[in-house]
């Protein structure tokens, strides 16, 4: 739960300030939980390997894509890219002490450990593509499958340099010139970023939000549990008017 905290605090950053200044948050408050010197590179080195991990994920979207003729290969060279950077650092990270490449040590020498991470971003992944395919569907998109396979890419290559806070606008944007592409009227593309951005910035807001509570200090046990109910039926009262507006 606190590891869930320190993230979720940055992703509340992120939705507020653009060029992900969330992430440098994440950095330091992560940072404080690994013992001993070179703290900040260790952490750094953690978050390569989890996008390292991302990337073998989304390559096998973005391959799924190309076999249906949705997405082009150019992304899925990306990726190859990335884990073939990834896997030069775990070689390089056996015979170098540099504390950037902790991370890729550790998972070297636990391969387990590598699988469960990997099952984690999957199940990441397949949870944003669940609400994409929903979305997709609720605005009336033929093949709304399809069209999830479209928008996850384009979220990623447009979340690459954030300009706006929360990235606002270009995702949108960006989802509705992918399905211009595939014969989707913008008018339908447009309304359907606008959708997933919606609700993708309302459970960022949540989980920022509780999670600045979470690691906020308190005078007691008690005023923690308070606070964290109190928290807790705000965010389902928010959750309820996002849904009635959707609905409408």
């Amino acid at each position: 739960m606190d590891a869930t905290a320190r993230y979720g605090a940055g992703s509340l950053v992120n939705t507020f300030v653009p060029a992900r200044a969330g992430d440098a948050l994440r950095l330091a408050l992560f940072s404080r939980l690994v013992p001993g010197e070179g703290r900040l590179l260790a952490t750094g080195g953690a978050f390569v390997a989890v996008a390292a991990a991302r990337a073998v994920v989304l390559g096998g979207l973005v391959t799924a894509g190309a076999i249906l003729g949705v997405v082009p290969l150019w992304p899925l060279l990306v990726a190859g890219g990335l884990v073939l950077a990834a896997a030069a650092l775990a070689v390089r990270a056996r015979r170098s002490h540099t504390h950037l490449l902790d991370a890729f040590r550790e998972l070297g020498r636990h391969p387990a450990t590598a699988v469960r991470l990997a099952g984690w971003i999957a199940l990441s992944v397949a949870g944003r593509f669940a609400g994409a395919t929903a979305v997709a569907a609720a605005v009336g998109i033929h093949k709304p499958v399809v069209a999830a396979v479209l928008i996850l890419p384009a979220l990623d290559v447009s979340g690459l340099i954030p300009l706006t806070p929360g990235n606002i606008g270009i995702a949108s944007a960006a989802i509705a010139v992918a399905f211009r592409a595939h014969g989707v009227s913008f008018s339908h593309g447009l309304a359907a970023g606008i959708t997933l951005q919606a609700l993708e910035t309302a459970v960022g807001l949540s989980i920022g939000l509780a999670s600045v509570l979470w690691l906020a200090p308190y005078r007691s046990p008690r005023a923690r549990r308070v606070v964290l109910a109190s928290g807790a039926v705000a965010a389902a009262a928010g959750a309820t008017v996002l849904a009635s507006l959707l609905q409408g």
